[in-house]
């Protein structure tokens, strides 16, 4: 039976992760250790030469109190590192510096031992070559730092755009347990990127794969492989690594997520152009000598990494400055020579990555502006939404029925793959617009949808051609975000400071909130650290931003719509509404129908002798109208309007409506003269032609049973259950809206109007 996943989650508040521990600890030795605070359950994981434990108490009170008790202190010979096992790293602390160890059998004792007497060390996580130290706090580093350079020592900053990308590294010392079975691959083919199932195909032979995915983060796409075991995996990515499929080298690593280069063995190259790829670089630089592995990954437009195999070829790569760069298509020679720099790499750098320059008069809050083109000429004619926050598992299918659910139609859906949206929050979201046939069905979705729950996640539902800007006076930024903190946490734990208007997480680490009133926001702005509902920095807004992911004529969207209508124009078909899910219809104005209530014909020209066509919802509506604003008898109010068209008077004030002559009440029945004003049933004075039988004027039982459609309906197809000239209004369902023929209460179905007309209930 497969793990639940709640169970799961909530066991992981109850664990401690024990690292550094001896490869020969075992289980015993462990429930010694913490005899002060029962165990219930202990597993060991080894990797390479790494050992850490899983340690499951009865509850996290007592896993918080075994932390304290024993954090940072020695067990045969080795200092102990703890967490609770719930937690996530998503960036580094700026308390934290690196150090490059030339020994494999160098412990985190070791490390500690030779910087206790330089800086105030708090832990030490050592995953061979890199160790990294963390101090008591920032400024302390600071000063370790220089203390530590005139000691001659080499340390490096981990804060920046580096290449060993640390929060993997740390991810794989810390976390290592959880990625056991796991290959992730880098450089990979686009036909990977496009169909899994190519992926599949390629690494079958490699063990048995039990899964197999596709990612697109910030540097780039990746695929994970999952294997059987463990041992699978790591001799599937011994296998696969540094592999050629087509045309691509690939980088296949077990359990940790990126490539942790010998120091003393690889050169690091600047000045490259974007159109260098990795297959180019390596290609150049195996003149040198063999090449373990080369890099571009994370690394920025212009920078590269060679590790060789031999510490011989680094100064043979040095003397290298130029490098082959292709032409541009039409110009005589295939390639130019460009100038490089090539230097040693001898431990972790900070890269100087140039970020793109942005147009004149945009924002450094919003970036570098898209080039603009029209949506496409079919859609242009239709009325957009922007919808953001859906669920990413939430097909097309599932969309148009919820927002076709009070009654419009969809015409057309996007959604365009935005990597840093779409992995921003712990379960994968998507932005669309939603295209309706009509502008009042667009603005009633925004009415209707903007701020409830679809699938569990809160909807932002904005107008699909207007900007919708985040007020800078009433909103913040919160940056260096937990990827566990979704928008919906945001909002439980920021709402108790006042009423937000709207949130909004735009990648992983980054989000916006807008409140109702500025005082709120400044309110916030000045919270110390530990006052922070969540862990996050809080900086103010200081340019315009869009509260929309994307715009619909955003160059690269437009084109992308466009190839999707060239492809299939039928994806423009109507699509029929549907009122089975979804929040309750919008209230209408007096008279007025939902959109797709045939108005057939001019609105106030009803045509007694059309043969009592009641499959014509106008003709209901007529009828409707008449029974309820009449104050007479409906012979008299006709015979008092002589030739004249009784529906193109206006409507009397409520308070004068008298709906007991002839309406309810008695036994009097509603004949209609011999004239063709009021007859509703041909030539002859009864309904019996066409609206029931026997020579009654009843508007209901017997004869033909006459449905009105799903618009008007309820107590049965007629409008009423018999009775002799009675009006039988009975469960009838008019535009979302019962009529009660009865007291002020729910409609009784078929019932007759036997009441008076004080007691009606008037509201259409």
């Amino acid at each position: 039976m497969a793990d639940n996943p709640s169970r799961m989650k909530a066991d992981n508040k109850k664990k401690l992760n024990v690292g550094n521990l001896p490869a020969d600890i075992t289980e015993e030795e462990l429930r010694e250790l913490f005899a002060d605070h029962p165990v219930e359950s202990v597993e060991i994981f080894h990797y390479k030469q790494y050992t850490l434990a899983l340690l499951l108490f009865k509850d996290k009170e007592t896993a918080t109190k075994a932390l304290k008790e024993k954090e940072n202190s020695v067990f045969r010979g080795r200092r102990l590192r703890m967490h609770l096992e719930f937690i996530v790293i998503c960036h580094m602390k700026k308390d934290v510096f690196v150090h490059v160890v030339d020994n494999e059998n160098v412990t985190e004792e070791d490390v500690y031992e030779k910087f206790k007497d330089l800086a105030k060390v708090q832990s030490v996580v050592l995953f061979h070559p890199l160790a990294y130290v963390t101090c008591t706090s920032p400024e302390d580093k600071e000063e370790a730092m220089k203390k530590i350079a005139e000691a001659g020592i080499n340390v490096y900053d981990c804060n920046g755009h580096d290449q060993n990308q640390h929060i993997d590294v740390l991810r794989a010392a810390k976390l290592f347990f959880r990625n056991l079975n796991r290959v992730q691959m880098y450089n990979i083919p686009e036909t990977w990127i496009s169909s899994q199932d190519e992926l599949k195909k390629a690494v079958e032979s490699s063990g048995t794969v039990t899964e197999v995915r596709v990612t697109t983060g910030n540097f780039g796409p990746a695929a994970q492989v999952f294997y059987e075991t463990a041992d699978e995996a790591k001799a599937a990515a011994e296998k696969l690594n540094q592999q050629l499929f087509e045309g691509k080298r690939v980088h296949a690593h077990h359990v940790i997520a990126t490539m942790i280069p010998n120091f003393k063995t690889s050169v690091y190259v600047e000045n490259l152009d974007k159109t260098i790829t990795e297959e180019m670089l390596y290609a150049h630089f195996e003149q040198y000598g063999e090449i373990d592995f080369v890099n571009r990954r994370k690394f920025g437009d212009e920078h590269g990494m060679v590790c060789f195999k031999e510490e011989s070829s680094v100064d043979r790569a040095l003397e290298c400055t130029t490098m082959p760069v292709p032409k541009k298509e039409g110009e005589e020679n295939e390639t130019e020579e460009k100038t490089i720099v090539v230097k040693r790499y001898d431990g972790p750098l900070v890269l100087d990555i140039k970020l793109p320059a942005m147009k004149k008069g945009t924002s450094s809050e919003e970036g570098e502006e898209q080039k603009q083109r029209p949506p496409p000429q079919p859609l242009a004619k239709l009325w957009p939404i922007y919808v953001a926050n859906l669920p990413y598992k939430a097909d097309k299918r599932e969309i148009k029925q919820y927002f076709s659910s009070y009654g419009g139609h969809i015409k057309f859906i996007f959604s365009p793959n935005i990597p840093s949206y779409k992995q921003s929050q712990t379960s994968m979201v998507m932005a669309a617009l939603i295209y309706f046939a009509r502008r009042e069905q667009a603005n009633e979705a925004i009415k209707a949808f903007n701020g409830k729950h679809f699938q569990s996640k809160c909807l932002h539902v904005f107008p699909g051609r207007k900007d919708t800007y985040f007020d800078m006076e009433k909103s913040i930024k919160v940056v260096r975000l937990n990827l566990a903190v979704t928008e919906e946490k945001l909002f439980e734990k920021f709402r108790k400071f006042g009423f937000i208007e709207c949130v909004v997480k735009k990648d992983r680490t980054t989000a916006y909130i807008e409140f109702r009133d500025k005082d709120i926001a400044e309110k916030v702005l000045k919270l110390e650290e530990r006052q922070r509902p969540v862990r996050c920095n809080v900086e103010p807004v200081t340019g315009k931003i869009n509260k929309k992911i994307f715009k619909e004529n955003d160059e690269k969207i437009s084109l992308a719509m466009q190839e999707i209508i060239d492809k299939n124009p039928a994806v423009l078909e109507n699509v029929s509404s549907d009122r089975s899910s979804g929040p309750p219809p919008l209230k209408r104005s007096r008279f007025s129908g939902p959109a797709n209530f045939g108005m057939q014909g001019p609105r106030n020209q009803f045509n007694p002798n059309n043969g009592g066509d009641f499959s014509n919802p106008q003709v209901i509506q007529d009828l409707l109208r008449l029974a309820f604003i009449s104050g007479k008898n409906l012979g008299e109010g006709l015979a008092i309007s002589g030739n004249s068209n009784p529906f193109n008077s206006g409507d009397p004030p409520l308070p004068n409506l008298n709906l007991t002559n002839g309406f309810g009440g008695g036994n009097q029945r509603n004949s209609f003269n011999n004239s063709n004003n009021g007859n509703f049933g041909g030539s002859s004075n009864n309904a019996s032609g066409n609206m029931g039988g026997g020579n009654r004027n009843n508007m209901g039982g017997g004869g033909v049973n006459r449905n009105f459609g799903q618009n008007v309906g309820g107590g049965g197809g007629a409008m009423g259950s018999g009775g002799y000239g009675r009006v039988n209004m009975g469960g009838s369902n008019f535009g979302g809206k019962r009529f009660n023929g009865g007291s002020q209460q729910t409609n009784r179905m078929g019932q007759n109007n036997r009441q008076g007309g004080g007691n009606q209930n008037r509201r259409f």
